[in-house]
């Protein structure tokens, strides 16, 4: 019992903490406001924000997971964890990753005015609901699985070294979309966007092009050292996956008009395909001695 506890503990602390932190370096840079006025002709960033706190609440899940995880093993001296070990931590994750999220978000969407019918402060709690149960279902399948773990954490890793390559581009450039001129562009999850390149590629292209990577040199990896056909095969899929499971619920966008926020959204599936495409390829092609 007192082990399971510790597990709780952990995943729940840990998760928190990730939240946390995610929330409070958006909220820092300005990069990330929910506390605003979303103008006619940018309505689209009410939904790209909601994206990102998804992706925020699932990526924190599976972070305090992950941790009770390695925990786990560490405590057991077993390389391999199972399924209580895995439903006991994500749940501890999901409320720590709650904890931590719901205030962070639902506090500033008091104050949002948007430019619709609906309820700010619903939509996001809404939002945050959901992406803490795509983060909780992710785990229960990805979490003591290294082929899809790592694809996850290396797709973690380039999306946020996009948004970090974007944010350092609209605040060198000074480029702003608010009428008052004190916020920078928004970043979309998952896209490059830098001023040089045209909005609807790089927003279309940026996910699949990071999936494909991805899975090519961790399905290697895997392939390498001998790991399941199976989880090798699904693996390309994981890390674009979270992505995608996080525009799914932030939404294509209010406007028809505008396609920002759409043309990111197709991306994001795209690369679920991409990914699930090339490293099946790798799962599949036969195997030789001394061959990857």
């Amino acid at each position: 019992m007192r082990f399971w506890g510790k597990l709780l503990a952990a995943s729940f602390g840990m998760a928190a903490l990730v939240a946390a932190a995610q929330f409070g370096v958006v909220y820092g840079l300005n990069a990330l406001r929910l506390d605003r006025e979303f103008l006619s002709g940018a309505d689209n960033e009410w939904n790209l924000q909601l994206t990102w706190a998804a992706w925020f609440a699932a990526l924190a899940v599976l972070a305090g997971a992950t941790y009770a995880a390695s925990l786990a093993v560490a405590q057991s001296g077993r390389s391999r964890i199972g399924a209580g070990v895995r439903a006991v931590g994500g749940i501890g994750a999901a409320l720590g990753a709650a904890a931590a999220s719901v205030p962070l978000t639902l506090q500033p969407a008091r104050l949002a005015r948007v430019n619709a019918s609906f309820n700010p402060e619903l939509t996001a709690a809404i939002a945050v609901g959901a992406g803490l149960v795509a983060g909780l279902l992710v785990t229960l399948l990805v979490v003591g699985r290294k082929p899809l773990s790592t694809n996850l954490w290396v797709c973690t890793g380039g999306v946020w070294v996009l948004a970090a390559a974007s944010f350092m581009d609209s605040a060198q450039f000074g480029r702003t979309r608010d009428a008052l001129a004190e916020y920078y562009d928004p970043m979309r999850l998952g896209v490059l966007d830098l001023s040089a390149l045209e909005p609807i590629p790089r927003a279309t292209f940026s996910m699949p092009v990071l999936a494909l990577l991805a899975a090519l040199v961790c399905g290697l990896v895997a392939r390498h050292q001998g790991r399941s056909r199976l989880w090798l095969a699904l693996s390309g899929a994981i890390g674009p996956l979270l992505v995608a499971m996080a525009y799914v619920i932030g939404g294509p966008g209010v406007s028809r008009a505008l396609t920002d926020q759409a043309d990111a959204y197709l991306g994001a599936m795209i690369a679920v395909v991409v990914g699930l495409a090339v490293s099946s390829i790798i799962a599949l092609a036969p195997r030789r001695p001394g061959i990857l």
